[in-house]
């Protein structure tokens, strides 16, 4: 598995994933650690200064349960080559990322046919999913041309938005919204590890501050996205789209 962001999110979603006996968790960001991204479960902040990846990396070793099965599973890899990515973790500490994901960002796993789920908070909100299989379910792609469709001025201001979040400095991100974001996207990516399609296969769920309701949101594939998932009954794209993997029970 691979956690792509190391804030709140995506350090603590790591810290989960191994300790629940992932084999295999590579976390990926570039950057230094700052206090913002430090939280119970996730980075200390003894990590505050250190490279990125480097403590993220840290934190996932101290959380695997044993050593002994993580040494054979590196004999494994050594003797076999560099396993497939069983799912990409996609956890930007902006959220904006992953409110409105890029789908130039997702072209890689999209091509490469590897499931990938989203997760974050922007602002007061905490997102989760959609869990993506590619030519199965909604993309990245698939949400841009819909919220195109609803609102035909969307993309503009999504350009604008973007462009101006890289200098307002670090985003805000409520230490218990992340937590409760990084507990429900693990669970979800833990379960689709077990060969099960979690309930954010194709859906959103979002929860705000103060009330913390969840709700969920549908995504449903576009006929415009060059994903292919549109056009065919939703058991029969999903039953093609999951991959044949061994599973976490075996």
């Amino acid at each position: 598995v691979q956690v792509r962001g190391t804030g709140r999110v995506g350090s603590a979603v790591a810290a989960v994933l191994s300790a629940a006996g992932v084999g295999r968790v590579d976390v990926l960001e570039g950057g230094f650690v700052q206090e913002g991204d430090v939280a119970p479960g996730g980075l200390p902040y003894a990590s505050v200064g250190e490279r990125r990846d480097t403590a993220a990396r840290q934190l996932v070793r101290r959380s695997a349960p044993g050593r002994a099965p993580r040494e054979a599973e590196r004999a494994r890899w050594s003797a076999g080559g560099e396993p497939p990515l069983a799912l990409v973790v996609v956890t930007p500490r902006d959220g904006l990322a992953v409110h409105a994901p890029d789908p130039v960002v997702a072209e890689t796993w999209m091509s490469s046919g590897t499931p990938h789920l989203y997760a974050g908070v922007i602002e007061a909100t905490g997102v989760v999913g959609p869990l993506v299989l590619p030519g199965g379910s909604a993309c990245a792609g698939c949400l841009a041309l819909e919220r195109a469709d609803r609102d035909p001025g969307w993309p503009r201001l999504l350009a604008q938005w973007r462009s101006g979040r890289g200098a307002t400095g670090a985003q805000a991100c409520d230490v218990g919204l992340a937590t409760t974001v990084a507990g429900l996207a693990a669970a979800h990516a833990l379960s689709f590890l077990d060969g099960e399609l979690p309930a954010t296969t194709g859906a959103r769920w979002e929860v705000s501050l103060p009330q913390l309701d969840w709700r969920s949101r549908r995504t449903a594939p576009h006929p415009e996205c060059r994903c292919g998932a549109a056009g065919r009954r939703e058991g029969e794209r999903l039953a093609e789209a999951l991959p044949q993997q061994d599973t976490m029970t075996g």
